[in-house]
């Protein structure tokens, strides 16, 4: 898996030029964060399988593919906005989940299987704002899905009903109809009126106690 990716990121075309499939950095200010990201990452242990520190040229930042990199590193825990990919070893499916699940981040995700039911269970576990199955970011090419993120990634979304939600203020309007039995919600409420209230709750609500 590592050689495959490793091959199509070597492969990558970068520059100005007009069959490039990589441009300049659209944000100057983020090759340093891109740069210490990956210079980070070697240092602690971590393996450049496709480039490394000089891979950065600004204003271009050249594919890399790192491995083994600690998930403490970061290039783990912080958003990089650059061409890098990090490949780190799990056990099993429950550490994948759990490992994906600890960042403070949750924009998007990928799930890759050939088990449709086995994609929806694990889509349904991470904590992500939206997650593609066998394919790349293909959520939002649906203009009907909302697009968001959770945690740090932000929140609100755009596109489907919920991004319409967005450009609307929630309003609740409440009309007292009958008059309350028990000034409750007032200074007018007496200490009676409070342990009345605090029976019925219990008769109701307390299962038994």
């Amino acid at each position: 898996f590592v050689d495959r990716v490793a091959t199509i990121a070597a492969g990558i075309r970068v520059g100005a030029q007009e069959d490039a499939q990589l441009g300049p950095i659209t944000m100057p200010s983020q090759v340093e964060i891109i740069r210490k990201h990956i210079t980070d990452a070697v240092e602690r242990g971590g393996k450049a399988v496709v480039g490394g520190p000089e891979s950065v040229r600004p204003p271009f930042v050249h594919p890399v593919v790192l491995t083994d990199v600690p998930e403490d590193s970061a290039a783990m825990t912080e958003e990089t906005f650059g061409p890098t990919i990090t490949i780190n070893r799990v056990r099993d499916l429950e550490e994948a989940v759990a490992k994906a699940n600890a960042t403070r981040y949750g924009l998007g995700s990928a799930v890759y299987t050939r088990s449709t039911s086995k994609a929806m269970e694990i889509a349904r576990r991470l904590r992500s704002g939206m997650t593609s199955i066998n394919s790349v970011q293909t959520y939002a090419m649906v203009g009907a899905l909302p697009f968001g993120g959770l945690g740090d990634s932000g929140f609100g979304r755009i596109h489907g009903p919920d991004g319409l939600r967005e450009f609307a203020a929630a309003k609740s309007i409440a009309r007292q109809k009958y008059r309350m039995p028990l000034p409750l919600l007032s200074f007018a409420r007496k200490p009676r009126h409070m342990k009345l209230v605090m029976w019925v709750v219990r008769l109701l609500h307390g299962r038994g106690r």
